[in-house]
């Protein structure tokens, strides 16, 4: 398994680095502590970018990483380091396409001392444009998994892929959440639902069954599963559910969950991982064709 961490000197990025050493990924995995230094500019024209600040920056992220990299070593993973210029989200997402990596994990923000003030927060870049799945994280374990599942492609792939992942996401209890949206129409302001109780059967079946499909597959595969399903607003009652479970970390899929939003409102993925207190994992792609027959085998066994 590939594991491509970006790291900024932040706390941030200290926790993303101590999540992943706190699992038992698969035999082989090899990490990759990607260190991004920004080139700065000034705005005002009147200050020119010095050579030697960029170098001292260059060299500080270089000691960030060889730090980083200590503490995963000692937790007998494989690591390299690497520095490169430019935008963290740029390079992030350039790397994990160029080395097939299966995993890019991130701190809650990607602001620390080495990066701009102006970039942004990397993690909801990468949440809305990398090509594999995502782990942001905001603590340095997880010990309850809210998953949350609309039964399309992406959310289907999601226990084959964990599964593919060793026992990193094993023992975890998880909660199978799927939402049923709630009838609307769009205006050119938003999207207006209808708050009334009146809920069609065929609708509640269908969540129901998507969140029990769910659960009964992730039971197949080695997990601990439990189904539920709810209807309203899904990133809404994603990150409501999560908190009352007390879930500290929440996985979905890489498309919104359900098919009325706000306008403007982007993904739900989006939504959650801009509101949620816990961890975020989204799942984009399928499983990896290497580890597809020792997914089917757990199956089995």
């Amino acid at each position: 398994m590939r594991i491509l961490i970006g790291v900024d000197g932040s706390p941030a990025s200290t926790t993303a680095c101590e999540l992943v050493a706190s699992r038992t990924w698969p035999l082989g995995t090899r990490v990759t502590l990607l260190g991004a230094v920004e080139i700065l500019t000034d705005w005002t024209g009147l200050v020119p970018p010095s050579a030697n600040d960029f170098e001292s920056r260059r060299e500080a992220m270089h000691f960030a990483l060889e730090d980083r990299a200590t503490g995963l070593e000692s937790a007998a993973l494989a690591v390299d380091t690497v520095v490169e210029s430019g935008r963290a989200a740029d390079l992030l997402m350039t790397r994990a396409d160029e080395s097939f990596a299966d995993l890019i994990v991130v701190g809650s923000r990607g602001l620390g001392p080495w990066t701009s003030a102006v970039m942004g927060s990397v993690s909801a870049e990468l949440v809305d444009h990398a090509g594999c799945p995502v782990l942001v994280a905001r603590s340095p374990t997880f010990s309850r998994m809210l998953l949350a599942s609309d039964g399309t492609p992406s959310s289907r792939a999601i226990p084959g892929i964990l599964a593919a992942w060793g026992t990193a996401f094993r023992g975890v209890p998880v909660e199978v959440l799927s939402v049923a949206p709630r009838e609307g129409f769009i205006t050119p302001w938003a999207i207006w639902a209808d708050d009334g109780d009146d809920e069609p059967e065929s609708d509640a079946s269908l969540h129901q069954a998507i969140a029990e499909g769910v659960a009964d597959e992730l039971m197949e595969l080695g997990f601990h599963a439990a189904a539920i399903s709810r209807k309203g607003d899904a990133s809404r009652l994603i990150v409501a559910e999560s908190r009352e479970w007390g879930a500290d970390l929440i996985v979905t899929g890489s498309r919104g969950i359900g098919t009325l939003h706000r306008l403007m409102g982007g993904s739900v993925a989006h939504d959650v991982l801009m509101h949620a207190r816990s961890s975020v994992l989204v799942i984009r792609g399928s499983v990896p064709a290497p580890v597809a027959r020792a997914v089917a085998s757990v199956a089995r066994a």
